[in-house]
């Protein structure tokens, strides 16, 4: 994916941008198992969510998978949670602070700690 996206907008790999993409193809590719819901290293699957908030910053969510399919089962019509409103069912595990492409590219190594 990244091979095309930098040949697509012509990026190197010393291209903000290009790191940047990186990183997030990186976050955003996971490798587990839906049926325990777990990554290969045991943890669990996680699937971040970049959302753009204004002005060149952007904000990482990660929402873990068990909660989210749990979580689906609520909304079903007669559950005694079907009443609630999304905003109080699908929290994010981890909110990151807001960023731009340039420090989404000069990031190093895993994801840096966040705010719950």
């Amino acid at each position: 994916m990244l091979e095309v996206l930098s040949d697509y907008l012509r990026l190197t790999p010393e291209d903000d941008l290009y790191r940047a993409a990186s990183r997030v193809l990186a976050s955003n590719l996971v490798h587990g198992d839906a049926l325990t819901m777990k990554t290969a290293d045991g943890e669990p699957i996680t699937f971040a969510e970049w959302g753009y908030i204004g002005k060149g910053r952007f904000q990482r969510r990660d929402f873990r998978l068990d909660i989210l399919t749990g979580a689906s089962a609520f909304n079903a019509e007669g559950s005694l949670f079907a009443g609630l409103g999304s905003h109080e069912i699908f929290k994010p595990a981890r909110t990151y602070p807001p960023m731009r492409i340039k420090d989404l590219a000069d990031q190093n190594g895993p994801a840096s700690k966040a705010a719950a």
